[in-house]
């Protein structure tokens, strides 16, 4: 098992899918955004665009070892054997350019899905889903694009695969454009 980090301004037992995309929306696919940094998970605790709120929450979280063939890297090609798998399951052939991204790899999906020439909301959700069903678990990104060995960021597409080991209520602070940790206090 990984350790990442959830921030949220809500408190929950669970995370709920219903709610995807309306903290940061889907650039990087449906599902839980979860990141190494806990600095980073602090910033997002207050959602972007929106009044200040009072209450501030950091989940500590366990997800699945990541393994050459249970994930997709956004930047990077696709491990052949999730393309054979695709390909198996779909009945038709993933295009070489498709499979050289991560990124434009989960799009194609979405859009073969449901037929649409862009992908939305609607195809991330359907891309998802697919690849959660395949035994592709999340989508993973670097936290810093000029580091891309560092620390990572991810979308886990299934709400079961993510496990909450530990809550604190945050107290955070603006500085230099950035939510910091001020204190926390363990609620469960």
């Amino acid at each position: 098992m990984f350790i990442f980090y959830h921030g949220s301004p809500e408190l929950f037992d669970h995370f709920d899918l219903s709610k995807a995309g309306e903290g940061t929306g889907v650039k990087f696919g449906f599902g839980v955004y979860l990141s190494e940094s806990e600095a980073s998970a602090v910033h997002y605790s207050q959602p972007r665009n929106t009044p200040p709120t009072e209450e501030h929450y950091l989940y500590t979280v366990e997800i699945p070892e990541l393994t050459e063939s249970n994930h997709l890297v956004s930047a990077q090609p696709v491990n052949p054997a999730i393309v054979k798998k695709t390909e198996d399951k779909l009945g038709e052939a993933v295009p070489k350019e498709v499979s050289e991204k991560g990124k434009e790899f989960r799009k194609w999906v979405g859009c073969a899905l449901t037929g649409a020439r862009k992908a939305g909301f609607a195809e991330e959700k359907a891309a998802a889903q697919f690849l959660d069903g395949i035994g592709v678990f999340c989508n993973v990104w670097p936290q810093a694009q000029t580091k891309p060995d560092g620390l990572k960021n991810c979308a886990v597409f299934n709400a079961d695969r993510v496990r909450i080991v530990k809550v604190e209520r945050i107290e955070i602070e603006e500085r230099h454009g950035k939510n910091v940790l001020v204190s926390s206090e363990q609620v469960r």
